[in-house]
């Protein structure tokens, strides 16, 4: 079984423009590095947002079916407080997400997403989570508020309540999103405040994965999924496969969950090639490297699986 730990559902209507063109500015600066020459961020929107846009699951599960993928984790975004309030709010966004997984129950696991400065925050994850079908929680920081903030913790007690585990994003993110507060430093704490709750690091912090990493060698309550690697195997594949062994040396293939960040990180690396790059890696870039078939088994779905009882 192949499970997606990390996508996004995502409309027009679900962000301010300003929070996709970061995401585009991003590309395209990727784009031109060599040349100087950077692609119109703006058009690039205009372009890719009829492709991503997915609100009722059906592209996700059309998507996984020609990449091979069995089941994915779907979720929200919440950038309104920094970027601006959507078009359509959080609450209808959440239930949405919950609504595309009744309509594909074998396909998709609904986590509930919020900015949980929000006043009725906590009452709509009770209530995703009572009601809703909701499985976790995913917070994203970068958005304005540390994990290990006050406001956070009621979540946590929720999450530990209910059961449920917590996707937490490290790493950098495009403007307007902010760096400072997606550290995995800033995950420490909320490990050691809460050393029973499952937390998932999203994406092992990016550039700043062995920081991440140092944090999880001491707390075992924290995952990883390997979601937005995807620039690094295009440019650099042997730095992506060098710090998947290491993260499976270190803590062990039961902690590391196989993600793509869809829609968003499907432009870059097409899902089906990111499946085959995880499942029967090329390793011609590092022969120095390997990979057992039972740890690409755990990493592929097994892992997650266990950790959601799926």
């Amino acid at each position: 079984m192949i499970i997606d730990n990390h996508v996004h559902l995502v409309d027009a209507g679900w962000h301010q423009r300003s929070v996709f063109v970061g995401m585009a500015k991003q590309v395209t600066a990727m784009a031109g590095k060599d040349t100087g020459e950077y692609p119109d961020a703006s058009a690039l929107v205009d372009n890719l947002i009829p492709l991503l846009t997915d609100s009722n699951g059906e592209k996700t599960v059309a998507g996984m079916d020609s990449s091979g993928v069995d089941m994915s984790c779907i979720f929200a975004h919440d950038t309104g407080l920094l970027a601006g309030e959507p078009d359509v709010p959080i609450e209808e966004q959440n239930r949405m997400v919950a609504e595309a997984a009744k309509r594909f129950p074998d396909r998709l696991v609904p986590f509930f997403s919020i900015d949980p400065r929000r006043e009725q925050a906590l009452v709509w994850f009770s209530r995703a989570i009572e009601e809703g079908g909701m499985r976790g929680l995913k917070f994203h920081p970068a958005s304005g508020f540390f994990p290990y903030d006050e406001v956070c913790y009621p979540f946590y007690e929720k999450c530990m309540e209910y059961k449920v585990p917590v996707i937490i994003h490290t790493g950098q993110q495009a403007a307007p999103l902010k760096f400072r507060f997606t550290q995995p430093i800033n995950v420490d704490d909320v490990a050691a405040d809460f050393p029973d709750l499952p937390i998932i690091m999203a994406h092992v912090g990016h550039a700043m994965w062995e920081r991440a990493l140092q944090v999880a060698t001491v707390k075992a309550n924290i995952y990883f999924d390997i979601s937005g690697w995807q620039f690094v195997l295009n440019s650099r594949p042997a730095e992506f496969y060098h710090m998947l062994r290491r993260l499976l040396d270190e803590v062990g293939p039961w902690r590391v969950f196989f993600g793509t960040d869809g829609p968003y990180l499907n432009v870059v690396c097409p899902a089906d090639r990111w499946v085959q790059a995880v499942k029967e890696p090329d390793l011609s870039s590092c022969p120095e490297v390997s990979f057992t078939d039972e740890e690409k088994e755990i990493v592929m779905g097994k892992a997650f699986a266990k950790l959601l009882g799926l």
